[in-house]
Order: structure tokens, then sequence, then C-alpha cells
């Protein structure tokens, strides 16, 4: 494809969808709201982490899995290249930097015998596979690229200042709460 034409104004509205499923990636996993996960693949779509290489299904069964005793998670993305293959396909590679909270049982590190929950803090690429189908940009494979993990233990009693509000990874969330708030106010 010509690069010209990969910033054509019809293909602005493109770039912002496929940045806004890489977003909304990060959202899924980090807040387990498991169904936005699924909106992020196309049906037929495949994911590569490493730990599990499958179909969507099985990728969300491991991740709602995987996340049970993990009592906080941030993906943040940046340098995300988006490169149009065709009128329906694009080549995206996205650097991500993940830090969470884990107990040993849920770390993808090399266990050391270590059964103390900890920090674990990763970088490295999404190298994804997007097309159109019906309209809608989706991943349609994607291949998780670790480049450095780092781990750090012995975090107690480094809590905030009373007065914070306090995040969970369910329907408590204050982002959550917030959003039913507004989105009721507005009806």
């Amino acid at each position: 494809m010509p690069s010209s034409s990969q910033f054509a104004p019809d293909r602005l509205a493109d770039r912002a969808e496929i940045q806004h499923r890489v977003h909304q990636f990060c959202h899924a996993v980090d807040r387990l709201q498991l169904d936005e996960l699924r909106e992020v693949f196309h049906a037929d779509g495949i994911d590569d982490h490493g730990a599990y290489k499958g179909d969507v299904d099985g990728f969300i069964k491991w991740v709602a899995n995987r996340h049970q005793t993990i009592a906080y998670s941030a993906h943040h993305v940046s340098n995300t290249m988006i490169e149009f293959l065709s009128d329906d396909s694009a080549f995206v590679e996205t650097y991500f930097l993940v830090w969470q909270s884990v107990n040993p049982q849920a770390s993808l590190f090399a266990s050391d015998g270590d059964a103390q929950p900890f920090e674990a803090i990763s970088s490295g690429r999404y190298v994804d596979h997007f097309t159109r189908k019906d309209g809608r940009w989706a991943i349609q494979s994607r291949t998780t690229v670790p480049g450095s993990m780092t781990r750090a233990v012995g975090n107690e009693g480094m809590g905030m200042v009373p007065g914070f509000a306090v995040g969970s990874r369910n329907a408590d969330d204050p982002a959550i709460t917030r959003r039913a708030e507004l989105v009721e106010a507005t009806r």
C-alpha cells in the first residue's frame, strides 16, 4: 500500500479504532472485564502469550484463572505503529509496560521457591495482525514478545495516606461506580 494512503482521511478513523482496541485490551485485563476483552479480538482470533497459545475463548479463561491471585494490574502502552497492508488488514506493533501485584502461583516468572507475594514489572511488545470484518477492526492474531522482567519483594507498609479512593478489580471500583452515576444522571 503506498505510504501516502497510510494517512488518508478515511484511514484516520481506522487508526483511531485500532488504537482504541489496543487500549481496550489493557483496560479489560486490568479491570477483569472479560466481555470487554472478547471485543478486542475477532471470534476466530488467536493469542500467543507465551504461557498460553490458542483461541480467544481459551485466552479469556487463562486470563480469568491467572488473575485470580493478582491483586493489582496496570498495563501501559506506547509507541503504537500501524501499517495498513490492504484496505482491511494492518500490521500493528505496540510497546507495553505492565506492573502487577502477584502471588507466586500466578507468576510468569520462573519459580525460585519464594512463596511471598511480590511486585512484577515487565515490558515488551504486542505484535498484532488487525483485520476489519463486517466494518469492525479487531485483533486477528497477537504475539506477545517479552522485553524485560523484574520483581520486587517487600512492599508491605507502603500504603497511601488515608483519604484516597481504593481501587478494586470488581464492580466496587471507583471508576465503575462513577461511570454508573454519570450514566444514570444523563438519562
